[in-house]
C-alpha cells in the first residue's frame, strides 16, 4: 500500500514529506514529527536531490560523480572522465550534464589547478556549497534551512585539534574559491557539514562519499529509532522501520546501534556532541547489547579478551589493501571471543568481526567459507539484532543468495576444507537459493531498502523461478521439499558454529 505524499512544508520542491518540522523536547532543539500514520517500509521523507553530495576521493575513480553508481549498477557502464579536470567520472553525458549543472562547471578549473592534489571528501564538499552559494545557485529554501542548522562551534573550540582542522579546511577552501564570503561564515558552513551530514551509499549500502540534504538533517538521533535512512543515486528515502503514529518524532541512527550502551554514549558525545535520552539509553546496560551468556562471570576476563580482539580488529583494519593478511587477525580476534564461552554471537564487537571477514573472504575468492559466514550472520545474527525490514538485513540475505548462486554456478574451491563441510551436507543449493530470494521478495512492501535493491531482488527472483518452471517444477508447490532443504542449512550453520 502507498502512503499518501505530499510536497514538503518548507516549499523544498526536490523533497516529499508525511513529516514536519517542529520544536523536539529533551533539548533536541528542531525535530521532524510525522503528519499522518506512516505503516512499514514507507516514505516518511523522500528527498529527490541533495543540497550537496560527492564521492569519497577513493570513489572517484570507479564511481560516477552524477548518478553515484545507480546507472552503473543497472547497465555496467565504462566511466569516462572529464575531460577538462580529470577527476570526476561520469556514465555518459547525460550524467556529466547533471552534474556539470550542479555545480562541477564552478570547481573543474579549481581540480584542474590542484592536480595532482585531490581536496578531501569534506573540503570538495564545502567548496561546492561555497561556490554555488556565491553564485546564488543554492535553491534559497534550502539555503535557509542549511544555515539554520546547528553548528556546535562552541564545542568544537574546546578541542583545539578540532578547531585547527576546520579551520584549515575553512581557510584553504576561501582561498581557492576565491569568493566574496568571509572565512567566518566559511567556517560555519563547515561546522555544519560536520554535523548534519549522512555518509552517501549505494543501493547496495557500500558508502561512496557524504550527502546533505537540510530538511532530512533536522532528523534526530535515537538509539531506538523508527526510521532508517537509505540512498538510491542521489535520492535519499527515509523509511518507517515500525508503524510510526501521527504526530510522533521521527528517530534515525546516527551510529552503529548494536554496539554496548558506553559504546554508544562515548560516540555519540564525541561525534555529535549530545547525550542520548532514548528508551535504550535508559535502561543502561540492561539491554541485549550488554548481555553476556552464562553468569557468573569473570568481568576483567571478558575485558582483557574484548580488548585483545578490538586490537586485532583494528590491526585487520591497518590491512585493509591486502585482504589475505586480514583473515587471520580477525579470525584470531574471533576465537578469543569464543573462547570465554559467555561472549554471544551478536554482541559487539563479535557480529562486526564477521561482517569483516566476510568481505576479506570474498575479496580472496574463497567463496565457500564466506557463504558458511554469510549463513551464520543470516541466521543465527541478523535475526536477533535486526527486524526483518531493516535494509541491513535484507541487504545480508541478498550476499547470502548471491553466494548460493555462485556456488550452484561454479562449483566449489577443493583446497578449502570448508567446500567439503558444505559438500557433505548434501544440500541443493537451488532449492536454497529460491527459498532465500522468494522470502526476501515477498518481504518488499515491508522492507525499508530502496527502489534499485527491490527492483534488483525482484529481477533475480523472477529468473531462478522461471528457471525452475523451465524444468517443469514449481517450489511454491514443493513447500517439504524446501523445507528440507532449508533444514539442511540450518544443520550446517551448528556444525561450522561448533567447529569455529
Amino acid at each position: 500500500m502507498q502512503s499518501a505524499i505530499r510536497s514538503s512544508p518548507n516549499g523544498i520542491s526536490s523533497t516529499v514529506s508525511n513529516a514536519s518540522p517542529g520544536p523536539a523536547p529533551n533539548g533536541m532543539g528542531n525535530g521532524l514529527f510525522a503528519t499522518k500514520d506512516v505503516p512499514i517500509g514507507q516514505n516518511v521523507v523522500h528527498a529527490k536531490q541533495p543540497l550537496v553530495a560527492v564521492l569519497d576521493t577513493p570513489r572517484l575513480e570507479d564511481t560516477c560523480s552524477g548518478c553515484f553508481g545507480k546507472r552503473q549498477m543497472e547497465t555496467g557502464t565504462e566511466l569516462k572522465a572529464c575531460t577538462i579536470c580529470r577527476i570526476a567520472r561520469y556514465c555518459d553525458r547525460t550524467c556529466q550534464i547533471k552534474d556539470w549543472k550542479s555545480g562541477h562547471s564552478l570547481e573543474c578549473a579549481i581540480f584542474q589547478n590542484l592536480k595532482p592534489q585531490i581536496l578531501p571528501v569534506n573540503g570538495r564538499a564545502l567548496l561546492r556549497i561555497v561556490l554555488r552559494a556565491s553564485k546564488n545557485k543554492c535553491p534559497p529554501e534550502e539555503m535557509k534551512l542549511f544555515t539554520n542548522l546547528e553548528t556546535h562551534i562552541q564545542e568544537v573550540s574546546e578541542s583545539q585539534a578540532h578547531l585547527d582542522r576546520m579551520n584549515l579546511l575553512s581557510k584553504a577552501v576561501k582561498n581557492y574559491s576565491d569568493v566574496d564570503i568571509s572565512q567566518e561564515v566559511i567556517m560555519g558552513y563547515a561546522a555544519r557539514l560536520d554535523i548534519n551530514s549522512f555518509n552517501l551509499t549505494t543501493a547496495m549500502y557500500d558508502r561512496i562519499g557524504l550527502y546533505l540534504h537540510p530538511f532530512a538533517a533536522l532528523i534526530n538521533h535515537s538509539c531506538d529509532y523508527n526510521a532508517t535512512v537509505g540512498f538510491d543515486g542521489e535520492e535519499l528515502y527515509v523509511k518507517a522501520i515500525r508503524p510510526i503514529k501521527k504526530d510522533e518524532q521521527i528517530f534515525i541512527s546516527y551510529i552503529d546501534t548494536t554496539t554496548p550502551y558506553a559504546v554508544r554514549r562515548k560516540e555519540l558525545s564525541e561525534r555529535y556532541f549530545f547525550n542520548c535520552l532514548c528508551t535504550k539509553c535508559a535502561k543502561g546496560t540492561n539491554t541485549p547489547e550488554d548481555h553476556f551468556m552464562k553468569p557468573p562471570w569473570d568481568t576483567a576476563a571478558l575485558e582483557i579478551a574484548e580488548k585483545e580482539a578490538l586490537e586485532l580488529m583494528q590491526e585487520a583494519t591497518h590491512l585493509d589493501s591486502k585482504p589475505q593478511e586480514q583473515i587471520k587477525p580477525l579470525e584470531s580476534a574471533m576465537h578469543i571471543l569464543k573462547k570465554t564461552s559467555h561472549w554471544p554471537l551478536t554482541r559487539q564487537p563479535y557480529a562486526s568481526l564477521r561482517d569483516q571477514l566476510i568481505l576479506s573472504l570474498l575479496s580472496v575468492n574463497n567463496f565457500s567459507k564466506a557463504f558458511l559466514h554469510a549463513a551464520i550472520r543470516y541466521l543465527r545474527i541478523d535475526s536477533v539484532i535486526y527486524s526483518p525490514s531493516h535494509p541491513i538485513r535484507q541487504l545480508h540475505g541478498w550476499v547470502l543468495a548471491k553466494l548460493a548462486i555462485y556456488l550452484s554456478q561454479e562449483g566449489f574451491e577443493s583446497e578449502f576444507r570448508e567446500a567439503a563441510l558444505i559438500q557433505e551436507s548434501q544440500m541443493n543449493f537451488h532449492y536454497v537459493l529460491w527459498y532465500l530470494l522468494a522470502d526476501l521478495t515477498s518481504r518488499q512492501g515491508e522492507s525499508c531498502t530502496v527502489p534499485s535493491f527491490k527492483r534488483l531482488v525482484s529481477a533475480n527472483f523472477a529468473q531462478v523461478h522461471n528457471e525452475f518452471k523451465a524444468n517443469g517444477i514449481d517450489p511454491s508447490k514443493s513447500k517439504a521439499v524446501v523445507s528440507g532443504e532449508w533444514k539442511k542449512l540450518e544443520r550446517l550453520v551448528e556444525i561450522a558454529l561448533d567447529r569455529e
